[in-house]
């Protein structure tokens, strides 16, 4: 493994550390509907009970503060060691351990509910329909998700036909043999995923939040165009690379071109996560004073605040409560297949990186083209 794989793997770790620190452990989290995966309660902010939430609050995010400092000090320690066989099995691992954030928060979110049960919180709340909108709202508009991916198509094809020859640019590329096809293919892979997890997103269920369905509707359009607008923005960042790339790398192409092309589009990808999150943020509060319904509390149907599993609920998908996204119903059949795939993945993967390092084979691993 050379110093360029090392630093690429750098370059993913960390950001994606602060990311999930950030997201999972926003400052002053008792300000916020959501607490820990924990529906707020105006219990919550009464006396010794904001106390509480308030200690809850800081020493969760203060154990997940620590966390985020150990893996990103590690991953440059890591960065300067050897390729051993050890060195890579450490490093890689560090990606698993960015999961070690969830510990403080589910540890905050059982703590919360125990909170909501001393102070006699139980279920309550009502399902509320919207007449008026019983139709699904949508704000993707698929030509615009569609276009990227053609370009994006175009380009990897163009990429293919000068690896083989058939469209001759320059005399010797700069790439290695299938290195143009390889690159293009990759970047298209991300974006092609991309589509049906927009469409998913996009065809989430209607949240009723107020009496007034013209309320309902624009909160429900202004979410949805903000995700929408985030997978876009995505398959456009995935189209652009694809062509700078393949035109750098036919001209040029070293150590520092791959390193180049890996924080480039990370900065974007980041750039475009955080401006969406705090587009959805400032929603949120745009809206928080149009909530007049006493909405459904479901916290015990999210386990640790993170998984939900509720057989009474018919959807597939829906929002996360930790980080950004949306996640699964458990209970649900294709949420079971899911998350068994998801965990035997999971489990396969760490075990292929620990049968390579006991076999010597880990620390072979090189990087001297895009794959």
């Amino acid at each position: 493994m050379t110093w360029l794989f090392k630093i690429i793997l750098a370059i993913c770790i960390v950001p994606s550390a602060v990311l999930l620190l950030i997201l999972g452990f926003p400052k002053n989290p008792e300000t916020r509907k959501m607490i820990f995966g924990v529906r707020d309660n105006p219990k919550f902010h009464e006396g010794n009970a904001a106390k509480r939430v308030k200690e809850i609050a800081d020493s969760c995010r203060k154990s997940a503060l620590i966390i985020t400092c150990i893996i990103c000090i590690a991953t440059v320690i890591l960065v300067f060691l050897p390729s051993t066989n050890v060195t890579m099995l450490a490093f890689i691992l560090l990606v698993f351990a960015l999961f070690l954030v969830f510990i403080p928060f589910g540890k905050g979110n059982t703590e919360l509910k125990n909170l909501k049960k001393e102070l006699g919180i139980t279920k309550s709340g009502t399902v509320y329909a919207d007449l008026k909108n019983t139709s699904i709202i949508h704000a993707l508009k698929m030509p615009w998700l569609i276009l990227p991916n053609c370009i994006a198509l175009l380009e990897t094809v163009f990429a293919i036909l000068v690896d083989f020859g058939v469209i001759r640019i320059v005399d010797t590329l700069a790439i290695e043999k299938y290195g143009l096809t390889m690159t293009s293919a990759s970047f298209l892979f991300v974006a092609i995923i991309l589509v049906p997890i927009a469409l998913m997103m996009d065809n989430t269920r209607n949240t009723v939040i107020s009496k007034d369905s013209n309320v309902n509707a624009n909160y429900n359009r202004a979410k949805k165009k903000c995700w929408a607008d985030l997978f876009v923005a995505m398959s456009w960042a995935n189209a652009l690379v694809i062509g700078i790339l393949v035109t750098l790398y036919m001209f040029f192409f070293n150590d520092i071109a791959v390193l180049a092309g890996a924080l480039a589009y990370m900065a974007v990808i980041m750039v475009i996560v955080v401006i969406s999150v705090k587009l959805q943020i400032s929603i949120e509060k745009r809206y928080e004073r149009d909530t007049d319904l006493e909405l459904l509390d479901d916290d015990d149907c999210w386990i640790l605040g993170m998984f939900y599993y509720n057989p009474n609920d018919t959807r597939l998908n829906v929002e996360k409560r930790f980080g950004y996204g949306g996640t699964v119903n458990i209970a649900h059949p294709a949420g079971k297949v899911i998350m068994i795939l998801t965990v035997i993945l999971l489990v396969a993967s760490i075990g292929f990186i620990i049968w390579a390092a006991a076999t010597g084979n880990l620390d072979k691993l090189n990087v001297n083209s895009p794959f």
